[in-house]
């Protein structure tokens, strides 16, 4: 059922009357021929006006992405020593130790109450 049908159901015959007296009185007068077509020429005429205020927006929007994607600066070759980064940045984003976890003991790196929780953990 759709809504206005079971509206229609809980009103009674009186609020039923009500409604539409309220909606006749209400209501706007049916537009003439010439009031339409004025509102479609004022419609179409705005709808244009916002139309050629995006085409250039967007234009330029496009103009100046392609623009960054061509002539952005190129990253440059990874550092090929410690001494041009931090040592931890270079260990952190150029190392080459793929070891897997369980091969390192991290326990003296960890907090007491977190190498607990990891023995508990691992060691089962």
């Amino acid at each position: 059922m759709t809504r206005r049908h079971d509206e229609e159901l809980r009103l009674d015959r009186e609020d039923r009357a009500f409604v539409e007296r309220l909606a006749a009185n209400w209501a706007p007068p049916p537009a003439t021929p010439a009031q339409r077509a004025a509102f479609d020429a004022a419609l179409a005429a705005r709808l244009e006006r916002r139309r050629r205020l995006w085409v250039p927006a967007l234009a330029t929007a496009a103009a100046a992405a392609a623009l960054w994607l061509f002539v952005a600066p190129s990253q440059g070759p990874a550092p090929s020593s410690p001494d041009a980064t931090a040592a931890w940045e270079y260990e952190l984003f150029f190392s080459s130790d793929l070891s897997p976890a369980s091969d390192r003991d991290d326990s003296e790196l960890l907090p007491d109450d977190y190498a607990a929780i990891a023995s508990l953990i691992l060691d089962g």
